[in-house]
């Protein structure tokens, strides 16, 4: 069984970088990239958002005996399969797992027009989680 304490540690974490991310939401494309400094807080916050997400799901596919993932990626496979995730879903947060490695190892190689665009419309799918985990695992 999931711990919940567990759970709410890291998507407080979570929360707690989408806030400073969505602080810059605000910037034209042209001001973003002659920003560096928010290019960094963004993307070092989208680098911690996706680690939490990684570790929650993880954390609940474990506890739950519900596999063993053996990827980055592999508990949201395993949440695909025991139908707490739709296919979209899976997709989408296996993409922002690859994000997450382009941040962490090929940082000099970012295109940062694509994190602006992130930014600017896909802060959705990192608070679609947040309910997700909400709705299944904090409240249920």
């Amino acid at each position: 069984m999931v711990k919940v304490e567990v759970i709410i540690q890291r998507l407080n974490k979570l929360l707690t970088s989408l806030k400073k991310i969505e602080k810059f939401m605000f910037l034209s494309l042209e001001e973003f990239l002659e920003d560096d400094i928010a290019q960094d807080v963004v993307e070092y916050n989208l680098f911690i958002c996706i680690n939490m997400m990684i570790d929650i799901a993880a954390h609940i596919v474990v506890e739950n005996d519900l596999g063993n993932p053996e990827t980055m990626e592999g508990a949201f496979d395993i949440l695909k399969k025991e139908r707490y995730l739709s296919a979209d879903e899976t997709k989408t947060y296996k993409n922002m797992v690859g994000l997450r490695n382009l941040l962490a190892h090929e940082y000099l190689k970012i295109d940062k027009k694509i994190i602006y665009d992130i930014l600017q419309n896909n802060l959705t799918d990192i608070k679609k989680f947040v309910v997700f985990i909400n709705d299944n695992f904090i409240k249920g």
